[in-house]
């Protein structure tokens, strides 16, 4: 009897299962994930929502996000909830590498040297960074990255029945731990049928449609299942849709059109809701796109196809950015607004790239002078590429260092707070402390501490400066699990006290007279 051999073997069978290009590409997630993330993994930095849910997901049911709930309940049965940032981000990045496995493969990526380049690019797109702000929840997260890269893999491989249904359930669970990443199965299916147009796959447009068709229904399941499921858990747990972002809010189809221009102008504007919000970014990634048009063009007219056929394949990459900026395209609330985290499917910018390299040197031979011209300029596509991964590792690293400082900063404010609270004329442990107009703090000392042109350079969510962590009525969470002050005694102001007179009189903190004992209770004016 031999327990450990019969561990090896497993362990072996499984590598032996993994190819050249997928060890490659799972070793640059690992490499490029501590480079662009070791910060945030091997420091707590916790503010804004982190601090309000160290031992929670927060938003689970109510949002739509039902598997997250169904994790939440088996945690606090079993684990318990810690927002452990090794953990989490080790485990995050571990999900990121297996998602770009299987990209790798079912591309069928054959160049080492690319497959590392979209494992590298993956995990260091800025998104994966907004995502470890919530550490809390970071792994779920890109479980749900991860699922949508499958559930399109296992339907572009084998377009069966049991496939049909298997990347259906498959979808609908990471639908349920987080729906942006839905962009991404979306974008998979559409660069799938560019990628077999170019391979000549085709016989005849119908077979290109037949599949376009077969895509979009599995597409449509997936959100039809995710929806009932929905529906049913919510009944289950007696939960109404939170008003966040307009999620109670029915959707309006006439303002669909306005929202496609949106997500076009998006993809246009290369800023990616914050990514590249250094003007070396937009021009770098404008020159990617550029080049990529170029290169879909002279493979387009490499194809051996008929017209009918190139001309199908030019309407699916029309479709390509849209689909990339789904998020768009989600609600009409006026309360929506797209933000950092959302962003995920953009990162083809970047990949459909590096596919196309790959196509280009098996698809064409010719040596014309168009040739010659996409080969110059894919040189140039490439250093860009560099330029992209390495700036993000670095504005990556400028956003943990902007988080630490801005928690700092805040950090020391609120010790100030308190220490002024607790020193006040009359003030007694047993009295309720009333902050009034918290969420409207305005502090002259402020002039200074965000005036800084270098952090203001990172526009990454949820990044922010330290007078917007002061202000965020989710604040009072940071003072009772960071500060360690706060009992049933500390209380927000709903308005009620502001209104009273002596209340009225009252400077604002941090001037003389804005914190005092009046009734019994110790009131702070922090803004008007």
């Amino acid at each position: 009897m031999n327990f450990t051999d019969d561990i090896e073997r497993f362990i072996a069978r499984c590598k032996d299962r993994l190819s050249t290009q997928q060890i490659y590409s799972l070793c640059a997630v690992l490499i490029a994930g501590l480079l662009a993330h070791g910060y945030i993994i091997f420091n707590r930095i916790s503010y804004h929502d982190n601090a309000a849910c160290l031992f929670n997901l927060g938003g689970t049911y109510e949002s739509g996000r039902w598997m997250l709930g169904i994790i939440y309940d088996l945690q606090m049965m079993t684990t318990k909830l810690f927002a452990v940032p090794v953990f989490n981000g080790i485990l995050s990045i571990v999900f990121v590498g297996i998602a770009a496995m299987l990209l790798v493969d079912l591309f069928k990526v054959n160049s080492k040297f690319i497959a590392a380049a979209i494992g590298a690019v993956m995990v260091v797109y800025p998104v994966v960074t907004s995502i470890f702000s919530f550490m809390f929840t970071s792994w779920e997260y890109h479980l749900a990255l991860l699922l949508s890269v499958l559930a399109a893999k296992i339907f572009i491989e084998n377009k069966t029945v049991g496939s049909f249904i298997l990347s259906v359930i498959v979808s609908a669970v990471g639908l349920g731990l987080y729906q942006a990443f839905f962009a991404v199965t979306i974008v998979m299916f559409l660069v799938a049928l560019l990628l077999s147009s170019i391979d000549d796959e085709f016989d005849s447009v119908l077979a290109y449609v037949k599949t376009g068709i077969l895509y979009l229904v599995n597409l449509g399941c997936g959100m039809v299942l995710w929806a009932v499921i929905r529906k049913l858990t919510m009944a289950l747990k007696h939960i109404e849709v939170v008003e966040y972002k307009g999620m109670n809010e029915g959707y309006s189809i006439a303002k669909f059109p306005a929202l496609i221009v949106d997500s076009i102008k998006a993809f246009v504007g290369f800023g990616q809701a914050g990514i590249n919000a250094v003007l070396y970014q937009r021009a770098f990634t404008a020159i990617i796109v550029v080049v990529t048009i170029l290169q879909i063009i002279y493979l387009i007219s490499c194809m051996k196809s008929n017209i009918g056929l190139k001309l199908i394949s030019i309407v699916g990459v029309i479709l390509l950015p849209i689909g990339m900026n789904l998020v768009y395209l989600l609600s009409t609330s006026s309360e929506y607004h797209v933000d950092t985290l959302m962003v995920y499917g953009d990162i083809f910018v970047y990949i459909l790239p590096l596919l196309l390299i790959e196509k280009m040197q098996a698809n064409c031979k010719s040596n014309t002078k168009m040739s010659g011209v996409v080969s110059a300029v894919t040189w140039v596509q490439i250093i860009s590429l560099f330029v992209m991964t390495f700036g993000y590792i670095y504005m990556d690293n400028a956003a943990y260092m902007k988080a630490e400082i801005a928690e700092e900063q805040a950090t020391s404010y609120f010790n100030q707070l308190i220490t002024a609270i607790k020193t006040c004329d009359g003030f007694s442990e047993d009295m309720d402390i009333i902050l009034v107009g918290w969420d409207k703090l305005d502090d002259g000392t402020f002039v200074d501490v965000d005036n800084n042109e270098q952090l203001e350079a990172v526009k990454l969510e949820k990044f922010p400066r330290y007078t917007d962590i002061v202000r965020y009525g989710g604040s009072i969470y940071f003072i009772r699990e960071h500060i360690g002050f706060g009992n049933e005694h500390v209380i927000e102001d709903d308005g009620t006290v502001a209104k009273e007179s002596v209340v009225k009189k009252m400077p604002t903190y941090p001037n003389d007279g804005s914190i005092v004992v009046s009734d019994g209770r110790v009131i702070v004016k922090l803004g008007e």
